[in-house]
């Protein structure tokens, strides 16, 4: 029987290493500060909302649900049941390009409102840049797809993702309350 824990070399799927080593690279310029920069924010707010658009929105859908898991008070920007942005309010935005129309209506709203901003892009120099300095820079290229190998903005939303686990990682957090917080309604 062929023990699957240790894949021969020529089994390698090339895109399986692409990928890899593609995030390897990303992550290994991520810094401590990176992930403490954002938890001084998330833990400095009583509530926290996330946006980003297409799959990017998605990975801080994700990253919403493991902060609500971890006892923070959190909301997805767009969906019926968010209320609105205020003072005292933290909104934690991704895009790859920092040129989103969403996400650059988000922001806009929300420092009109009062609220904070916490940006993550793959470019310092963007519009929403221009509103407010870049807090991280994923190292994905300039618009999270030059220099990958991978679909469109891939490196990106997988960096962003692990990312913001980090983050999760660490925040204060009781692994067994974070149990209780997980969904039952499923």
């Amino acid at each position: 029987m062929k023990d699957h824990t240790e894949t021969e070399a020529s089994e390698q799927s090339p895109e399986i290493a692409l990928i890899r080593d593609e995030l390897t690279a990303a992550l290994g310029r991520l810094t401590r500060e990176d992930v403490e920069r954002a938890v001084r924010q998330i833990l400095s707010h009583e509530r926290i909302f996330v946006g980003g658009a297409g799959r990017t929105g998605l990975m801080l859908k994700a990253f919403a649900m493991r902060l609500m898991q971890a006892g923070r008070t959190v909301f997805a920007a767009g969906e019926t049941v968010t209320p609105a942005v205020g003072q005292g309010d933290l909104l934690f935005l991704a895009s790859a390009s920092g040129k989103t129309r969403t996400v650059l209506n988000y922001a806009q709203t929300a420092l009109e409102a009062g609220a904070e901003l916490f940006t993550v892009t793959a470019s310092e120099d963007s519009p929403l840049a221009a509103l407010h300095p870049t807090d991280v820079v994923l190292p994905c290229g300039g618009e999270g797809t030059e220099g990958s190998g991978q679909i469109m903005g891939s490196l990106f939303e997988q960096t962003l993702l692990i990312y913001c686990d980090a983050v999760v990682l660490s925040l204060p957090a009781d692994r067994e309350e974070m149990r209780r917080h997980h969904a039952n309604l499923e």
